[in-house]
């Protein structure tokens, strides 16, 4: 069943045994797998079906740190949540992102790889994916005829990155929500406060509020908050009446370990040679005739990892429209009308690219977008994982939203440790395809003094700030995604991510919310929800 919210009395107690707050991937799914059980189910959504502007902006809040894209453009809040302009790409974490690794402060997950990969087969059905052998990369490029990079597997491997049509999980899933006997969809209806008992050892009830319309409150056995990394911790340090941190804060770690992936688009260009594989694959999903897709890319080795110290990160090789020498005659270009700096690696490029270079004159010259000179280069887009960072954080704020609640700022902060990565991760690939004569490569990565460029990109994969732990000295939610010292409060988001590895996190928050509904279903035969 699916109610506007604002059609409510004011003051009226929606009354449950789950209440789920946020309709995205996360709730949506722990919604569906509760669906025909005996449990009464309150979802609750901000948004309603479509999106609308006057909800969208309560996401709105400062960027106090590195580069990132304005808050209330990074997620979406309307039922589906990011699920309705996401990309797509489906992967599973690898089992090394579960790892304490000494070297990586704060890393470590309670629970491993094996723990979480029986979710992961039973989440693929969600995001309209192919079941057959759905990561066995070199599987599916012998049986549809395409090459891969031949690489060093004690360095980097190939991997196949699974391709959903996109699936938006509001209009997907709309109609089975509407259908369910037990589920109720609350649209419109904004989570405002958690409230507890005095010794915030125990939720009492969520305050929910409709746009200019009515006040409510939802009231059930446990609850489960399902939105993004950003809202969710905004939503418990606004819960500060009992405690004066905010709910669940009490070591002072929500909010803190913001992370996301950021890439550089592209890391290097690369002029193919004589052993280059066609990067058809690469470039763009395969689709299939049912259901799905899929496409290669580039990551290291859990064995790298390990032994080299650094963060994980991925490779996707793209066709590159412009090749070096080409790029620079267009910076010697600027330099001759004083604008830009810095001669010398312009001039580097032309005398390694010639063929670049005659091909920037002449289109530059003739107006053209053709070359004279064709060839073909691949432009590898590098993402890279942000390690856990104490103070890479969100905060509330002074400025408020609509309804008097403080907003919340971002402070993404980025480390040396990101730029080694990057470096490393570079140089790795620069030599394998010089290596396998896969080709020549350019980049100003590897400079000793390479900065971070004045766009890179994110991912808007909110992980961290609820992050999972043994104790509550070191993270927010235990195993289960229960919040430490909190009987009936429980997460299901990239919020709980202590890593977040190279891979998209949507998969991994189903296949979570899925294990947590298994726990919930158990629990109530058990007589212990």
């Amino acid at each position: 069943m699916i109610i506007d919210a604002r059609s409510l009395p004011d003051g009226e107690v929606i009354d449950a045994d789950i209440c789920i707050v946020g309709g995205g991937p996360a709730g949506i799914t722990l919604a569906l797998e509760l669906s025909g059980s005996p449990l009464k189910i309150a979802l609750i959504e901000s948004g309603g079906i479509y999106y609308e502007d006057e909800t969208q902006q309560l996401y709105k809040g400062p960027n106090l740190g590195f580069q990132y894209d304005p808050l209330d453009e990074a997620r979406l809040r309307f039922l589906g949540g990011s699920s309705n302009h996401w990309s797509g790409h489906a992967m599973r974490l690898a089992p090394v992102d579960f790892e304490v690794r000494d070297w990586m402060k704060w890393s470590g997950w309670p629970i491993t790889y094996d723990d979480v990969a029986p979710f992961y087969d039973r989440a693929q059905p969600y995001f309209e994916l192919h079941e057959e052998r759905p990561y066995d990369i070199a599987y599916w490029a012998d049986r549809l005829g395409f090459d891969l990079f031949d690489l060093n597997p004690d360095l980097l491997e190939n991997v196949s990155i699974n391709q959903s049509p996109p699936t938006a999980f509001g209009y997907t899933y709309e109609d089975a929500l509407r259908a369910s006997e037990n589920v109720t969809v609350f649209l419109n209806a904004n989570a405002l406060n958690i409230d507890s008992t005095s010794t915030a050892s125990e939720i009492t009830g969520i305050d929910l509020a409709c746009i200019d319309g009515p006040r409510l409150r939802c009231e059930a056995k446990r609850y489960v908050l399902c939105m993004g990394g950003i809202e969710i911790p905004r939503l418990m340090l606004l819960s500060d009446k009992v405690q004066n941190t905010g709910i669940g804060n009490g070591n002072d770690l929500v909010g803190r370990f913001f992370a996301d992936h950021a890439a550089i688009r592209p890391a290097a260009r690369i002029l193919a040679g004589r052993n280059a594989p066609n990067i058809d694959l690469y470039a763009e999903p395969y689709e299939f005739d049912d259901v799905g897709g899929m496409f290669a890319a580039i990551v290291p080795s859990d064995d790298l990892l390990r032994r080299e110290q650094i963060a994980s990160f991925i490779f996707h090789m793209f066709p590159a429209a412009r090749s070096p020498g080409d790029l620079a005659i267009g910076q010697l270009t600027k330099q001759l009308r004083g604008k830009g700096n810095g001669l010398a690696p312009h001039i580097q490029n032309v005398l390694t690219d010639l063929d670049g270079a005659v091909n920037g004159i002449w289109r530059r010259a003739l107006d053209t977008r053709d070359d004279l000179i064709t060839r073909e280069w691949v432009g590898p887009w590098l993402g890279f994982e942000c390690v856990p960072n104490y103070d890479s954080t969100v905060h509330l704020v002074e400025e408020t939203d609509r309804f008097g609640q403080r907003q919340i700022a971002l402070n993404w902060q980025l480390t040396d440790q990101e730029m080694r990565t990057v470096k490393r991760a570079t140089e790795l690939l620069a030599s394998e395809i010089s290596r396998t004569g896969a080709g020549r490569v350019w980049t100003d990565v590897l400079s000793e003094d390479y900065d971070w460029p004045s766009f890179v990109a994110r991912g808007k994969h909110h992980c961290g700030t609820t992050r999972m732990s043994e104790g509550p000295d070191t993270g927010v939610v235990n195993a289960d995604c229960q919040v430490h010292g909190i009987s009936n409060l429980f997460i299901s988001s990239s919020s709980v991510f202590p890593t977040n590895g190279y891979a998209n996190p949507t998969v991994t928050i189903a296949a979570l919310s899925i294990r947590m509904a298994d726990k919930f279903k158990a629990d109530a035969r058990a007589g212990t929800l």
